[in-house]
């Protein structure tokens, strides 16, 4: 089994590779632009400031470079993609069996018969 650092360090490679660290300072840039514009004018105001997308800080434009730059790499070839979809499976899709298919067993029958006595007592460890 795992140890937990180890499993720690697999699902912070796993958010790097998909790009969650952009999300996280990307939240973190809007928080402190709403704050600074929040100073300035009103809330409404700060919030409209802070999404439009024309008052950018200086964090969110180096967030919009790394995303640029990651566009910018190169795509796998159409050989790697082929592989890819060799491993793929198509999903199966379960349906459930109609109502007639059930059969159900009343309560109260099950109930009577666990609750009926035993015809002989049980045998007793060192007593003949």
């Amino acid at each position: 089994m795992p140890s937990r650092r180890l499993r720690l360090g697999i699902v912070l490679l796993v958010c790097l590779s998909l790009g969650l660290h952009r999300g996280v300072i990307q939240g973190i840039a809007w928080t402190q632009m709403l704050v600074h514009y929040a100073s300035e004018t009103t809330l409404l105001g700060a919030v409209e400031m802070t999404f439009d997308g024309e008052h950018p800080c200086p964090l969110c434009k180096a967030v919009q470079k790394d995303r640029e730059a990651e566009g910018k790499q190169p795509q796998q070839s159409p050989q790697a993609a082929s592989k890819l979809h060799a491993v793929l499976v198509n999903i199966t899709t379960l349906t459930a069996p109609s109502a007639d298919d059930f059969t159900f067993v009343m309560p109260r029958q099950s109930a009577v018969r666990r609750c009926q006595a035993l015809e002989t007592p049980p045998p007793r460890c060192g007593q003949a």
